[in-house]
């Protein structure tokens, strides 16, 4: 299911009705998610997905929020999927979602996951150089930059906390 959300209507909110309806909740205690839209972009899209990153990783939402029709992802659940991965060094141990994460934002997405695979021969090391080690993303993106900083080594990672 999708629902447009109701204070700003840049924001959309995937997944099932019970998922939609707590992320909705949440986004719903959160201050400044309004923004004037400025040509065909939200004035404050970069606070506004920080803010949202946040809200998903404090209360576990399982829906997909999207702004301006980009995905929202979780900074602890894709750093904690990175942890495992460069932990393994293979790239057959990566999971859907971290694929999807990799194809939709630093590379080409190939025809599928196996073919990600095969194109880094399986070697999460031959990937990181090729990919995440010259990564960038547009300056609104600002959920993942927050991600690709702690991947480049720019900040630190805790539970809690991230530690520029």
């Amino acid at each position: 299911m999708r629902k447009e959300y109701g204070r700003n209507k840049k924001i959309a909110i995937y997944g099932t009705s019970k998922a939609i309806a707590e992320a909705e909740a949440v986004l719903n205690s959160l201050e400044g998610l309004e923004s004037e839209i400025i040509g065909s972009r939200l004035h404050n899209e970069g606070g506004i997905r920080l803010k949202i990153q946040d809200a998903i990783d404090a209360h576990n939402i399982k829906a997909n929020i999207l702004v301006d029709g980009n995905t929202v992802y979780p900074y602890k659940k894709t750093i904690k999927q990175y942890e495992q991965l460069k932990k393994s060094g293979k790239l057959e141990k990566m999971t859907d979602f971290f694929y999807m994460f990799l194809s939709s934002n630093f590379d080409i997405a190939h025809y599928d996951k196996n073919g990600y695979v095969w194109h880094y021969d399986n070697d999460f090391s031959a990937m990181h150089k090729a990919v995440l080690d010259t990564a960038s993303t547009p300056g609104w993106y600002t959920d993942v930059q927050r991600i690709l900083n702690y991947i480049q080594g720019l900040s630190a990672y805790s539970d809690d906390t991230i530690v520029a």
